[in-house]
């Protein structure tokens, strides 16, 4: 072979061999992204997003047993429990007009084990009266509306005051000495009184307790004149005699006292006062938590016997979403610091 065939040989064989190696490392190289890509297909296949919930969940109710937050929550919570299939349990938290449990349920950890049954006190009135060491929007997801707990006005048999209007004279002609309890500073029963003195003129004296069955037990001792009661702890007291409920102070007459007027039929006009009461959870809870909730919150409103036993109580069932839930929080801060303002209620 001469010299120059020689050379052309050798060429040929390196540049079979390089292309032979290329092809090679070519090769593998697809073949390991495809494990890698099949790897990964099989990763996300078997780790499919935690399950909720996987255990017991807790429910803050931040004012004493046997209230209507109590109530509510508890036969909310039974339902909440059969629908999700772990228990909902109550936990008391009573204290500072609600603000104390509010405050524990603002500060728990986000990951949806602890709700909190909220209401236009502990969001809207209490923070109106005084700093409050949560902040009602930014501290809280909301869930949903779960009711609507009306009020009424019951007096000491004592007192010389049958009607609505008898009360209105009576508390002109002796300013700032009838006095009227509730469960506390920036409950609902001192705003719905607040907002009685400041539409109608009249002065009475604020007696804050630390729960409104205490205030009750009082004014069956004849210590206080009256109350803004709600009907779930009054009701058997009213029909019993053993106080004397003179107006409700909702909008329309309650189911519970259809032959009740109403303070705005009373003289009052556009009176109207109710407790609204929903549940929430901290603001970094996960948003597929609270849609989670939200949905089985309002399935459990629409259960039958839930409603049934919430009418037992006068509580009306209300439902929301997360965000028709917030809007109406926020509104209601507004409506509260201006009542707070005209009427001259205050935290001291």
């Amino acid at each position: 072979m001469s010299n120059l065939g020689y050379m052309n040989h050798r060429r040929f064989v390196r540049t079979t061999r390089l292309a032979l190696t290329v092809c090679a490392y070519g090769v593998a190289g697809i073949s390991t992204g495809a494990a890698k890509a099949q790897s990964a297909q099989t990763t996300q296949t078997v780790q499919p997003q935690a399950a909720y919930p996987t255990r017991a969940v807790r429910i803050i109710s931040p004012f004493a047993p046997g209230g209507s937050n109590d109530v509510v929550a508890r036969l909310v919570g039974a339902k909440l429990s059969e629908a999700m299939e772990q228990p909902f349990v109550v936990d008391n938290r009573a204290g500072a007009g609600g603000a104390i449990g509010t405050e524990v349920g603002a500060r728990a950890p986000a990951d949806g084990y602890t709700l909190t049954v909220v209401t236009n006190a502990t969001l809207a009135i209490v923070p109106a009266l005084r700093a409050t060491a949560y902040d009602p929007v930014r501290d809280f997801a909301p869930i949903g509306l779960m009711g609507s707990a009306p009020y009424v006005i019951v007096v000491h048999p004592s007192l010389p005051a049958h009607t609505m209007k008898d009360l209105l004279a009576l508390a002109r002609t002796r300013p700032g000495k009838i006095e009227y309890g509730s469960g506390g500073i920036g409950t609902p029963g001192h705003l719905a009184g607040a907002m009685l003195t400041t539409m109608t003129g009249i002065k009475m004296t604020h007696v804050p307790y630390k729960a409104g069955n205490i205030a009750l037990t009082d004014l069956l001792g004849g210590h206080i004149a009256l109350t803004f009661s709600n009907t779930i702890t009054s009701t058997e007291l009213i029909k019993g005699g053993k106080v004397r409920a003179i107006a409700a102070t909702t909008a329309q007459r309650i189911a519970a006292f259809p032959n009740l007027p109403t303070v705005a039929e009373s003289g009052v006009p556009n009176y109207d006062f109710a407790l609204w009461l929903g549940l929430a959870v901290p603001s970094a809870t996960p948003a597929v938590i609270v849609q989670q909730l939200n949905k089985a919150l309002i399935a459990a409103l629409q259960n039958k016997d839930l409603q049934s036993r919430m009418a037992a109580q006068s509580i009306e069932p209300l439902s929301s979403t997360p965000q028709g839930f917030s809007d109406k929080i926020k509104r209601d801060i507004v409506i509260y610091a201006k009542l707070a303002k005209d009427s001259g209620a205050r935290a001291d």
